[in-house]
């Protein structure tokens, strides 16, 4: 009985840490295979678009409650279970609605609030991952697309809900497991707290809501080339206010802030910008190829800080300018995600570190400042292509389908991803002044 529970105990805490890594990309794919099987009907765009909109904006609430991670981290998979089982009922608008919200919400905060307790627990000693985690992890990985075919092949989409409700609850006992554990979350108070920094700054992310929504929502649906103007107009006025939120942040952090947003930004144009520009530009599917770029380049980029740590702003410069030309294009993002992995790590050390904030708080400040990073990246490109549609009398929706006849021709596809490419360029280039003026006053200082 014993060793049977002790099996179990593995197998929940194994199914949360690969939630947490791939939770980003799971939920995503099972509601776009449900929108993809139900084309003619609305109401099944709504969990997808509901999903996207939340899980790029999840992070970004997380400002407002100073619960426990130990408590988000619960939260995040009882949200991953209500989600998964709402999408059950996708017919029906409002289950629709509330699913896709539930899991956009589980999706960005599960893996931020499982690193902040993983890692409290390995400094404390108290928390170890094993083989036999990674077993589980490989058992739940084949359990997971055995059952994405079957329900594909069967057309029971809901079967992939039904097992992704059972995995999030697995998790959540995983993570109660682990917390339980753990002598630094013991007799914290679990009493919920909403914190309302300002009706402003409520007001502007429920704006951002509405804004990131639509937009994706256009990525669906044709619209009229003056609403495309109009959603390019309030682009601009947001992103002014997320420029205006990060202030208080960056006299605190600076540069380390600065770096965390560069982050989101470069992260947001390999695994969403260029997804859809390669596409477009190559005439294949490339998201599988990409993700599996930015997987391996993730991985690889740790291994940079060893003994070439300031080969990592030079690399990702001249990634950006690989991925103007089609020949490189991929060598280009991988440069780039070996960037993001080995640049993530000096994040992790320097948030964690830093005496201006709560060490508890550390990995969610870095993940709300790549939010904002990855949210501008997205209106600085959507407000792009708006304005082009609207002066040029094009079809926006052929920046994203490559079957639209009435959509931008070669040359502005290649503009535009001059012009995309040379923002994110300029910012890096920024905080690459930033942060190596830092690093070389630190390395003085330290002699």
């Amino acid at each position: 009985m014993k060793k049977m529970k002790r099996i179990m105990s593995i197998f929940n805490e194994g199914v949360l840490d690969l939630l947490a890594n791939a939770g980003v990309a799971i939920p995503y794919f099972f509601c776009l295979t449900l929108y993809n099987h139900n084309k003619s009907i609305f109401a099944y765009a709504l969990p997808f678009l509901m999903l996207y909109t939340f899980r790029a904006l999840g992070m970004l609430l997380t400002t407002f409650i100073t619960l426990p991670a130990s408590t988000m981290l619960a939260m995040s998979s009882l949200f991953g279970v209500i989600g998964s089982l709402c999408i059950l009922g996708a017919g029906n608008p409002v289950f629709g609605t509330i699913g896709g919200v539930f899991l956009g919400l589980a999706s960005s905060w599960i893996w931020p609030y499982y690193l902040t307790v993983r890692s409290r627990g390995q400094m404390d000693k108290e928390f170890k991952f094993n083989r036999m985690h990674g077993l589980s992890v490989l058992l739940t990985l084949i359990i997971l697309g055995i059952a994405q075919l079957a329900s594909t092949k069967t057309q029971f989409l809901s079967l992939s809900f039904i097992l992704l409700a059972f995995l999030f609850f697995a998790a959540m006992v995983g993570g109660l497991q682990i917390t339980h554990r753990l002598t630094f979350y013991q007799g914290m108070e679990k009493k919920p707290k909403f914190h309302v920094n300002s009706l402003f700054s409520l007001i502007v992310l429920a704006s951002l809501v509405m804004l990131i929504f639509i937009i994706r929502y256009t990525r669906l649906k044709a619209v009229s080339n003056s609403f495309d103007l109009i959603i390019s107009l309030a682009a601009i006025v947001l992103f002014l206010f997320l420029a205006y939120y990060q202030i208080d942040i960056h006299k605190k952090l600076f540069p380390l802030s600065m770096s965390a947003v560069n982050r989101g930004v470069v992260m947001n144009y390999v695994m969403l910008y260029a997804i859809f520009d390669s596409t477009i530009r190559f005439g294949y599917n490339t998201l599988m190829l990409v993700y599996a770029l930015y997987l391996i380049g993730f991985q690889v980029g740790p291994f940079l800080n060893r003994r070439h740590q300031s080969w990592r702003f030079p690399l990702l410069l001249i990634g950006l300018i690989l991925a103007l030309f089609n020949y490189t294009y991929f060598v280009g993002l991988f440069f780039c995600a070996v960037f993001v992995g080995s640049d993530n790590r000096i994040l992790n050390d320097g948030l964690y570190s830093n005496a201006n904030i709560d060490s508890e708080r550390a990995f969610l400040i870095k993940y709300q400042l790549s939010s904002v990073g990855n949210v501008s990246q997205q209106l600085v490109y959507m407000t792009t292509i708006y304005f082009i549609s609207y002066f040029l009398k094009i079809n926006a929706l052929g920046f994203f389908n490559n079957n639209i006849t009435d959509g931008p021709t070669i040359g502005i596809l290649y503009g535009v991803h001059i012009f995309i490419t040379a923002v994110v360029f300029i910012y890096a280039v920024v905080t690459f002044y930033f942060v190596h003026k830092h690093e070389t006053k630190k390395t003085i200082t330290t002699l």
